[in-house]
């Protein structure tokens, strides 16, 4: 997770810098999936998961309960980590609706010079 908080710091920079586009069907695409992805995590449909499973009064099911819901909510858990998902996807927003403005400049400058 740290590598994509990282990877998304850097598409946000790319854009604001202007170093590409993205057109503007292209990108209420990606605004689309990222909405989605955002009220899934606000929705709390992931918080079951950090229940503890009913596997089963095996021994085996019985051992290995606790550990899945640890996994699920510890520190490195999947719930931990899907909680850091809302910066990146923050992150993907703003490159995105920059990278939307970069198009917009770049049609407006190349439209200019049709017009002369």
């Amino acid at each position: 997770m740290d590598q994509m908080l990282e990877n998304m710091k850097n598409f946000k920079a790319s854009a604001t810098s202007g170093q590409f586009t993205v057109s503007p069907a292209a990108g209420e695409d990606l605004l689309r999936v990222i909405r989605m992805l955002r009220e899934w995590l606000t929705g709390g449909n992931q918080r079951t998961l950090d229940q503890k499973p009913m596997l089963g009064g095996s021994y085996g099911a019985r051992a290995m309960a606790p550990f899945v819901q640890q996994v699920a909510s510890d520190q490195q858990g999947f719930l931990t980590q899907l909680t850091r998902l809302s910066d990146v996807l923050s992150d993907a927003e703003s490159g995105v609706r920059q990278a939307m403005a970069n198009y917009r400049q770049n049609e407006h400058a190349v439209a200019g010079t049709f017009r002369k």
